[in-house]
């Protein structure tokens, strides 16, 4: 048997651009602008406290900036919250999972099948509200999950893991559910 290693050209590689990638549920925009607007209110129960503990203010206008950072952290968290929905998107191909997320860092997670251990569908109160769940597939060598997918209707969420466990158990592989 001879051993070969032949080169291949990146430019015949399938483009992960030109796959056709899904958006979460338009209700998962209110799930993550409503945890984050619970996560400000509960920073601004501290800054309310910061203010009434300070007996005297340690310099002049403390207490108007503190509101004023609480604020622009508020806006900024807002901001970034609703970008990172817009960023968000996953595409399932024959042998693999593509998902992808990021505001100042984008990042893109490619997870092939036959490297899937088992999946998981979750479900937070938030989520649980707006009807919408969280897909978690687990991969080989991992303690935690390896891909999230949240924003995901309960029959989509579905759909998508028995899809993956189908496909998984094709390769020749027993899966947990």
């Amino acid at each position: 048997m001879i051993f070969q290693n032949l080169s291949i050209d990146p430019e015949q590689l399938p483009q992960v651009e030109s796959v056709e990638m899904y958006r979460p549920h338009r209700n998962y925009l209110k799930v993550v602008l409503l945890s984050t607007i619970i996560f400000m209110l509960i920073l601004l129960i501290g800054v309310i406290a910061a203010i009434l503990v300070a007996d005297e203010p340690p310099f002049p206008y403390f207490n108007a900036t503190l509101i004023g950072v609480w604020s622009v952290l508020a806006i900024y968290f807002i901001w970034l919250s609703w970008k990172g929905y817009k960023n968000q998107a996953y595409a399932l191909r024959e042998k693999d999972v593509i998902y992808k997320r990021g505001v100042l860092v984008q990042k893109l997670t490619t997870v092939p099948f036959n490297r899937v251990q088992h999946c998981e569908i979750k479900q937070g109160p938030i989520e649980r509200y707006f009807g919408l769940k969280t897909l978690e597939i687990y991969t080989a060598g991992g303690s935690g999950s390896d891909l999230l997918i949240p924003g995901l209707s309960g029959e989509k969420a579905q759909q998508l893991k028995d899809f993956i466990i189908k496909t998984t158990a094709i390769d020749g592989r027993d899966e947990e559910e």
